[in-house]
């Protein structure tokens, strides 16, 4: 323009007018609202306002914002993200209300959970916000915060002040025909059965805990993005960061109350003061309190109960162990003593074979016990393993000098546990069986022995006379003379371990691993059968066992 300048034009001159052509023919930033196109929320909070903004394809079509009022202020981050969307529906409710897929935007993660989760989950505030956002089809999307500029923007760029409705919200309300339940005024604390005086006393405690303080501070703020960010103090909560608020200093589980450690042990004698068992106390305080372990240590505290162990029902029985499976004939036997028509008896029998040995004792002494024993060993051969009960003729001096001295390995069952040595058992009962009935009949016990050893074992194929000694024998049955000669039985192990796995299978449908017991345990013991102390063979009642695995505990 002045006078004095030299004209001249210059490519950057024409892009220059191309821009401003552009400009002013075409809508830069807000657009006009079209019903056929998919429509966007972007809400976001501050720690002093709420920021909406209505758009279509990238582009804005309305915006909003509001202040929060000094009770939203200290809601929690989660609450007031999800009240941030709340106002931008109803602020937009004539473009929304209606309208399928309508998609939300928030930068908040944990507020996507939310909207995933039944209703009953979430806090109370939390209910009242999401049953408002009932009357739209919403899609609730997490975007990072940093791509939230428009909403992040106007969230931090509120008019200071108290808030009152816009009249596009008051229309928006009316409309619906429906009373909303102000947000401000619901109160966690009116859904409980608790009296005042307790919840004064949770939130002192509250104010004293130095963990919930840090949690509370964390639910104020905003959870980090990740787990690894967050606090060591309260990392234990992550899982159910979403169902966490705050309110009158007291901290909120959803509809629970975060009880203080210092309360705890207060707690949990309230909760097991009817003794009705640990799951039983766990249904009853899971609908009004929480603390992280909660299940695991009303359990804990249930079983260490003195009143509830008496009265307790016997332990669920644990899943069969096995002994090892033998791999020859007399390698694994096992002993026991038993008692017939007032005569006492030893019962030897073989683990491979099932075939067992029964002989007259005189009295009950070890050393009669242990003759006996030689002159079983001294005709089938020496084993590898014995197995008995923890008998005064087994548990003595003298068995244990006769097992170094045969270069045996003795191994006992735990005590009131005669399952441990079930084979002996097993085979005691057939001996008695077969001893009665002869005895009824008139007849020759042994010659009934005789039958039940060359007798086939069901699944097996062969008897146990065949397993033992590679022969059938000789009986009162019509046999052919080629049957009677010797013929080794080769498929003795395949049977035997599928016999032992489908035994197993059958035991195991009605047992379950328990706990193992660790050194220094309390272990409670049932009282023997007509043992009038109830004191059995321990005393005091509770002793220190190093080594009880298959006791009740």
């Amino acid at each position: 323009m002045d006078k004095d300048t030299i004209w001249h034009w210059l490519p950057k001159h024409d892009a220059a007018v191309r821009e401003i052509k552009q400009l002013v023919t075409q809508t830069p930033v807000l657009r006009y609202y079209n019903v056929s196109k998919p429509v966007t929320i972007q809400s976001d909070s501050s720690q002093y306002g709420l920021g909406c903004c209505l758009m279509q394809e990238g582009q804005p079509v309305a915006f909003a914002s509001r202040a929060l009022t000094p009770t939203e202020q200290n809601y929690a981050q989660i609450e007031k993200e999800c009240l941030s969307i709340v106002f931008a529906c109803q602020r937009f409710h004539h473009y929304l209300y209606g309208r399928d897929n309508i998609t939300a935007e928030t930068d908040h993660k944990p507020l996507i959970a939310i909207f995933s989760k039944p209703l009953l989950n979430a806090p109370k505030r939390l209910q009242s916000m999401l049953l408002a956002l009932q009357n739209y089809n919403l899609k609730v999307v997490y975007k990072p915060g940093p791509e939230m500029y428009v909403s992040d923007t106007l969230s931090r760029a509120t008019a200071s002040g108290t808030h009152t409705r816009s009249m596009h919200e008051q229309h928006a309300v009316c409309s619906l025909q429906t009373e909303q339940v102000d947000v401000e005024h619901i109160n966690q604390a009116d859904y409980l059965n608790v009296t005042d005086q307790r919840l004064i006393q949770i939130r002192q405690h509250t104010d004293r805990d130095e963990q919930l303080q840090a949690l509370r501070s964390v639910i104020l703020m905003g959870w980090p993005d990740c787990r690894e960010e967050t606090a060591l103090a309260v990392r234990e909560y992550w899982p159910i960061k979403e169902e966490l608020s705050v309110q009158n200093g007291v901290i909120f589980k959803s509809q629970r109350v975060a009880i203080p450690r210092s309360l705890r042990p207060e707690m949990l004698a309230r909760v097991h003061s009817s003794h009705i068992g640990g799951e039983a106390c766990y249904r009853q305080a899971r609908d009004t309190l929480y603390w992280p372990g909660m299940q695991s240590e009303i359990k804990d505290y249930v079983s260490k109960c003195t009143i509830c162990n008496e009265y307790a029902i016997e332990q669920q029985r644990e899943t069969m162990m096995s002994h090892e499976l033998p791999m020859r004939p007399w390698q694994i036997v096992s002993l026991d003593l038993f008692q017939h028509s007032g005569k006492d008896f030893l019962l030897v029998v073989d683990h491979y074979s099932d075939f067992w040995e029964i002989d007259l004792l005189p009295d009950l002494s070890a050393e009669i016990t242990i003759k006996r024993c030689k002159a079983q060993f001294a005709r089938y051969g020496q084993p590898d393993r014995v197995i008995s009960d923890n008998g005064p003729q087994f548990s003595g001096v003298e068995f244990r000098k006769f097992a170094a001295g045969w270069e045996f390995e003795h191994v006992t069952s735990s005590p009131r546990h005669p399952k441990a040595n079930g084979k002996a058992e097993s085979a005691v009962k057939i001996a008695k069986n077969l001893c009665k009935k002869a005895l009824r009949e008139g007849k020759d016990a042994w010659k009934a022995i005789l039958q039940w050893r060359n007798t086939p074992t069901e699944g097996m194929d062969s008897s146990p006379a065949q397993r033992l000694m590679a022969r059938r024998l000789k009986a009162a049955l019509p046999v052919a003379s080629t049957l009677l000669e010797p013929c080794v039985v080769t498929d003795v192990l395949v049977k035997l371990r599928h016999r032992r796995q489908v035994s197993k299978f059958i035991y195991d449908k009605s047992a379950k691993d328990l706990p193992e017991l660790r050194v220094g345990e309390t272990v409670r013991m049932k009282p023997l059968p007509g043992d009038r102390t109830g004191l059995g063979d321990s005393d005091p009642v509770y002793r220190k066992w190093h080594h009880a695995p298959t006791w009740s505990k």
